[in-house]
């Protein structure tokens, strides 16, 4: 399918007739359309999808009132004044019929009068369809290009991941899948083979009991799925919140916070340094009064000291000798006396004559004043003011951290916290019931599995043994058969492409290593990392099997259990804990959430390329907004590796920002047309053709 041109007729900013011819020759099939923001390049986006499908573009089952609100809204504003006003979108398209290609008019046209009257016209190769070929032409239209495959085709770049991401993204992958490679029958084909064998009376009882099984196994694997994605998105929650704690608790000190128990302790604080200064100045004035002014006089000090002890030792020489002069002593030691007194002079005696007259108790007191000054050591005056000086400079410290204190919004930043407290506690609560749940559906799923083998062999043996002649029976078990295996193999196409696709893509190696795509149609993506062994056995020994799973992925138990040749996790762990190795490279799932948008955008258009590659079909692309979130490194491979690639023809929607002369360069040889939208002050869009921001 390739569209020729394309006319819109006072659509959105688009007053008047406007034309633009875009058809593709030999290998250029871009057609490039730059404009600011405004110029109405989301508008002619808008307009290609309303007029091939109508109200479905908008997702509507039928034509409604809320259709009928957004096509008025559509409709140019200036041309609204006068009415009845006439608005369309004309496009020319041709279709290959197999043997040739046939030229399609189709003109979706609006009437505002009181009310809008929508009418749908197409001619065939310049022949007028009836309403019924218009309706078969539209089924055509639906056929290849679903619903399902709207953002597909009509790829807006802000939307895009958040179509493949959020909530559901994997049904919405699976219905792209089933419709890109024609597969959407067999749920089709299925049903109506149920329906007949429910109408047949040979049909064996093994048979629905085949059926009851596989809805089961149906059912608990979405709910096991929806268990694991709560579970991610809880954790997720989890980690969001720490996060918000953090970020809560660093503005609330940045800007002085603080709280009324650590206020109090500052204050505190500031008391005890300031009963510290009291107590080093208490003793400084003592030593002032004390020692200082005798400190000064050392050296009379110390010739007092000797003039006290010559004294002393004087007063004892004369005591001595009235002691052994007495006359019970003298006649004990007789002619010794004179011997005696003069060793006791030459001891302790001194010709010098007395100045003080001391007595001994009053010399005791006074050599003890003296000994202590002369003993005292001066640092301590010097340590004493330097104790001073360090306790002063942190009372000031404590002086501007208590006056810059803002406990006004304590009461705010501890209910907040609190809240967030209380919300991280719930979650957590959360977490360990969903471990739980999985842990239990998973144990289910495992044994209906089992169950939905064994039955499906009993099935089979039943249709041999027994001979039974239903034919709906046999198709059903050859139906999974088939469909499993040519899912297998598409989605294994899938991955191969992927794989190439990413490296082409991303600049950065080993961003993504490998991708599965799994039964449910959940893409899990990986990357090698080489783990230590102290660190593989932290992790081994801090979690459970189940949790290290939703932490590494399936994929990284599955190799651990493959090099131990281990038939238990605790088997598993003994064998790396006696093991002896240095590295090991395991595939670690990469949580999603955790990209970057760019990397998001990244891996998002490089599986977007991989499942556009199993349609057998060439239509066209309409691209908005293409570099969205792509950072400028990124957006040379994308053009020379996505847009360059694509098969059909191409409609890029971009501004200067994003496609600029050097990226119009590199497709110049794939560029057919260029235009250049401009909105004018009366927000009117003119459309100039071969132009594009000056390239």
């Amino acid at each position: 399918m390739k569209i020729n041109n394309i006319i819109l007729h006072n659509f959105g900013s688009y007053e008047g007739t406007t034309p633009f011819e875009t058809k593709p020759f030999e290998d250029r099939n871009i057609v490039l359309i730059g404009g600011k923001n405004g110029a109405g390049k989301t508008t002619l986006f808008t307009a290609i999808r309303v007029c091939l499908y109508g109200y479905k573009s908008m997702g509507y089952k039928n034509l409604n009132s809320f259709y009928i609100k957004s096509i008025i809204k559509l409709i140019n504003n200036t041309a609204k004044i006068t009415r009845p006003v006439i608005s369309f979108v004309k496009l020319s398209v041709n279709i290959n019929n197999g043997q040739g290609e046939d030229c399609f008019e189709l003109t979706r046209k609006w009437e505002l009068e009181e009310s809008l009257i929508e009418t749908f016209s197409i001619q065939k190769n310049g022949f007028s369809l009836n309403e019924e070929e218009i309706a078969d032409f539209e089924k055509y239209i639906i056929s290849l290009i679903p619903p399902e495959l709207f953002n597909l085709y009509f790829f807006d770049g802000e939307k895009i991941a958040d179509f493949f991401l959020d909530e559901g993204g994997s049904s919405r992958i699976k219905d792209a899948f089933l419709t890109l490679c024609g597969y959407d029958t067999f749920d089709i084909m299925r049903k109506n083979f149920k329906r007949i064998s429910t109408d047949v009376a040979a049909s064996s009882t093994t048979l629905n009991e085949y059926w009851e099984i596989n809805e089961k196994v149906l059912s608990n694997e979405t709910t096991y799925s929806d268990l694991t994605s709560k579970l991610a998105l809880c954790i997720d929650s989890i980690a969001d919140l720490e996060s918000t704690l953090d970020s809560l608790e660093k503005e609330y000190y940045q800007k002085g916070g603080t709280t009324e128990e650590e206020l109090k302790k500052r204050v505190s604080s500031l008391k005890e340094e300031t009963k510290k200064r009291e107590t080093f100045n208490s003793l400084l004035r003592k030593w002032a009064n004390d020692v200082v002014p005798f400190i000064m006089l050392e050296k009379q000090i110390n010739e007092l000291k000797g003039q006290i002890e010559r004294e002393n030792s004087g007063l004892k020489y004369t005591y001595f000798c009235e002691v052994i002069n007495t006359k019970k002593i003298k006649s004990l030691i007789r002619d010794k006396v004179k011997e005696i007194e003069k060793e006791a002079f030459s001891l302790f005696g001194s010709k010098e004559k007395p100045i003080l007259n001391l007595s001994i108790e009053q010399s005791s007191v006074l050599l003890n004043q003296i000994n202590s000054i002369l003993s005292f050591e001066k640092e301590k005056i010097s340590k004493c003011k330097k104790a001073i000086k360090q306790s002063l400079n942190l009372s000031n410290k404590l002086r501007k951290e208590i006056d810059s204190s803002n406990i006004t919004s304590v009461k705010e930043y501890m209910k907040k916290r609190a809240e967030l407290f209380e919300e991280k506690s719930t979650l957590l609560v959360q977490r360990v019931e969903l471990e739980k749940q999985i842990v239990e559906q998973k144990e289910i799923l495992d044994e209906l599995k089992q169950s939905l083998s064994s039955t499906k062999a009993r099935l089979e043996s039943d249709l041999k043994s027994k001979s039974i002649n239903d034919i709906s029976a046999r198709a059903i078990v050859m139906l999974d058969k088939l469909q499993t295996t040519l899912y297998n193999k598409q989605i294994s196409r899938v991955e191969d492409y992927f794989r190439k696709e990413i490296n082409l893509l991303m600049r950065k190696k080993h961003f993504i290593d490998d991708i599965h795509i799994d039964e449910r149609f959940n893409t899990h993506i990986y990357r090698t990392d080489d783990l230590s062994k102290e660190k593989l056995l932290d992790a081994l020994f801090s979690n459970t099997e189940n949790q290290l799973s939703i932490l590494w992925g399936n994929k990284a138990i599955k190799k651990l259990y493959s090099l131990s040749k281990a038939d238990t996790y605790l088997d598993a762990i003994n064998y790396f804990k006696n093991k002896t190795f240095t590295n090991i490279s395991l595939p670690i799932e990469i949580d999603k959430s955790s990209l970057s948008n760019g990397e998001k955008q990244i891996f998002i258009m490089a599986l977007y390329h991989s499942l556009i590659q199993l349609c057998n079909h060439n239509l066209p692309f309409v691209i908005d907004t293409p570099f969205a979130r792509i950072d400028k490194e990124h957006r040379n491979n994308i053009s020379k590796n996505f847009f360059s690639k694509l098969n059909g023809q191409i409609f890029i929607l971009s501004t200067d920002e994003e496609i600029n002369n050097y990226h119009v360069k590199m497709l110049e040889k794939k560029i057919a047309a260029t235009y250049m939208l401009e909105n004018k002050d009366d927000k009117r869009t003119v459309v100039i053709q071969n132009s594009y921001f000056g390239a």
